[in-house]
């Protein structure tokens, strides 16, 4: 059983005997905030071993004892298991729901019932951001699919699911202020989205929701050209930013519990605002002296509208180090292709990073990615590429392990699913994948200065992907 449990805890002790465990539980000092972690544990110990977790009468009857201990560091987890039963203590409900995610990789069902062996585990993350990203607007996703992944990232500690609403294929998001943005037959429901947002949350899996601005925007254009423009970018109008601050408001309603509203922010062709009168009058109102000045403010306005609101935004490195001081250093900057501004540029700067480095965090199904063994040749504070214009494909990109990087994320993009027959058979692709590189990104993330070997992780991986297959709906 040594070492099964994916990403490897900080501290772990298996002893040689094994113990009955009666699959009862009891919580102290919680007040409440177990109850949804408990249940969503409980669905998914009755998915792998055909049994629910049940509420014994008192702690001393209890199988599973759950201890709210503050004395703990932030999101750690302790875990003990002996005869007398299994003792967790945790800091709070998050670390909870990674104490039931180890505590079931560790038990087994064998024919008189589930068993634990002696086991010490003491853990907590390093990275608070450990991400998961899928692109849902270039190629459709089943509501079921994004089940799947918060039931992925439960199992892994995966604390992030950024969700790519929009991009120039399609508008996926449920707007009522601009009922014409939505892509007939491509747009999910609100009750879906408060479904899965529910869902994702007694699991200790934040949605990220993402509206791509000012880039990526032809859907915008297409379907509101006199407030969006038509020149393959948002207008930079007074009528725009409005609009957009509009779709932020339903964003944020449906999403209430989300502290991330992710804006884009990458890959825009800013060039094209000067062939624009209104973006003209607008740069000239603001004295803003170029496109790039103009861009910057962009980003800035969008950004401090959301900061307003109590949300904390986040951006893709797109904009000039040149305008730096624009932005609020409260926004967190994904550092992703090392060529707009690279890692350390934006450090200087003041902002804190989250590592989305394209090699090798980048999946883009059926054709580009990387192996689980080059995510654990990474970490979070080193940059890659493939692409020659990018600096970090000629060498890494490597920052101070002292440096304001939150963690990292694999991202998951759909250009290349575009072609495939059938949304069902790109997701299964695209999720194939994904499972088999998130337990080395969980183990980066959660172990900054992990040394697994690539053998190690494959170990385990047979274990927990066993677990995963058992856990899945489909």
């Amino acid at each position: 059983m040594k070492h099964m449990i994916l990403p490897i805890p900080k501290t772990v002790q298996y002893g040689d005997t094994v113990h009955p465990l009666a699959p009862t539980y009891f919580c102290e000092g919680f007040d409440g905030a177990e109850i949804p972690v408990i249940a969503a544990a409980s669905d998914h110990f009755d998915r792998v071993f055909s049994g629910y977790l049940t509420r014994a009468e008192s702690r001393e009857m209890a199988g599973i004892l759950c201890i709210c201990d503050p004395a703990l560091p932030q999101n750690a987890h302790t875990i003990d298991a002996d005869g007398d039963g299994v003792v967790i203590r945790a800091a709070g409900a998050e670390a909870l729901n990674h104490a039931m995610a180890a505590l079931l990789l560790s038990v087994e069902d064998g024919d008189d019932g589930l068993t634990v062996p002696d086991l010490h585990i003491e853990d907590a993350p390093d990275g608070s951001w450990r991400g998961l990203m899928i692109d849902l607007a270039r190629k459709w996703h089943p509501i079921s699919y994004l089940y799947d992944a918060v039931d992925l990232c439960w199992l892994y500690k995966i604390n992030r699911l950024q969700l790519h609403f929009t991009d120039d294929q399609s508008f996926t998001f449920p707007t009522d202020a601009y009922p014409a943005l939505k892509t007939e037959n491509r747009f999910y429901s609100k009750e879906a989205l408060r479904a899965l947002d529910v869902y994702a949350k007694e699991r200790g899996v934040m949605l990220v929701p993402e509206l791509d601005l000012p880039g990526h925007c032809s859907c915008f254009n297409t379907a509101y050209p006199e407030i969006f423009g038509t020149h393959g970018i948002m207008c930079a109008e007074e009528k725009t930013f409005l609009a957009l601050q509009t779709l932020i408001d339903e964003i944020l309603a449906l999403f209430p519990d989300a502290d991330y509203l992710h804006l884009g922010g990458d890959e825009a062709a800013i060039a094209r605002w000067d062939d624009c009168e209104g973006c003209r009058a607008y740069r000239a109102e603001h004295n803003l002296p170029d496109v790039h000045a103009l861009y910057a403010h962009y980003l800035q306005r969008m950004t401090d509208y959301v900061l307003s609101r109590g949300v904390t935004p986040v951006i893709w490195e797109g904009f000039s180090k040149e305008y730096n001081h624009l932005i609020s250093k409260d926004v967190l900057v994904i550092a992703w292709e090392s060529y707009y501004q690279l890692a350390p540029q934006l450090l200087e700067g003041g902002f804190t990073l989250i590592n989305c480095s394209w090699k090798p965090l980048y999946i883009c199904t059926p054709g580009k990615y990387w192996s689980p063994a080059e995510i654990l040749d990474w970490d979070i504070y080193r940059w890659q590429h493939w692409w020659p214009n990018s600096i970090a494909s000629k060498q890494d990109i490597v920052v101070p392990d002292t440096s304001p990087v939150l963690g990292g994320q694999i991202c998951a993009w759909g250009d290349q699913l575009v072609g495939m027959p059938s949304n069902e058979e790109a997701c299964r692709a695209e999720f194939a994948l994904i499972r088999e590189r998130i337990p080395a990104l969980a183990e980066k993330t959660w172990n900054a200065h992990s040394e697994t070997t690539a053998d190690a992780l494959a170990a385990a991986f047979a274990h927990t992907d066993a677990c995963l297959t058992r856990i899945l709906r489909r």
